[in-house]
């Protein structure tokens, strides 16, 4: 018994990582239901000012994504962080007058 529930934690273990750790071409930050280029941005930027080993990524206006470089991908999990990040330490409010914030529990990261 208790082998087989080790080998089960194993197994949900492996799946849970390669779920969360699926790299992308491109990604945004949502509030709720709506993408936040503000966010964004400010996401991408720290994407990668981090550094990862997946590599870089450039905010992309005309479509308002994060896209990844060249040969580079960006982590759904790190992505995700970095928008919750943004969302905790503020970005510039829509009509360009100070600094607004977002729950973490409504900001997710979204990439194809």
């Amino acid at each position: 018994m208790q082998f087989s529930v080790s080998i089960t934690l194993s197994a949900l273990a492996l799946f849970a990582g390669s779920v969360l750790g699926d790299l992308h071409s491109q990604c945004t930050c949502m509030n709720g239901d709506s993408a936040i280029a503000r966010i964004t941005t400010d996401a991408c930027t720290a994407y990668t000012a981090a550094a990862y080993q997946w590599g870089t990524a450039t905010y992309d206006e005309a479509s308002s994504e994060c896209v990844a470089d060249s040969g580079s991908n960006i982590a759904g999990d790190q992505w995700q962080s970095a928008c919750q990040e943004v969302a905790k330490a503020g970005y510039a409010c829509a009509d360009g007058v100070g600094t607004c914030y977002a729950s973490v529990d409504d900001v997710k990261g979204s990439c194809t």
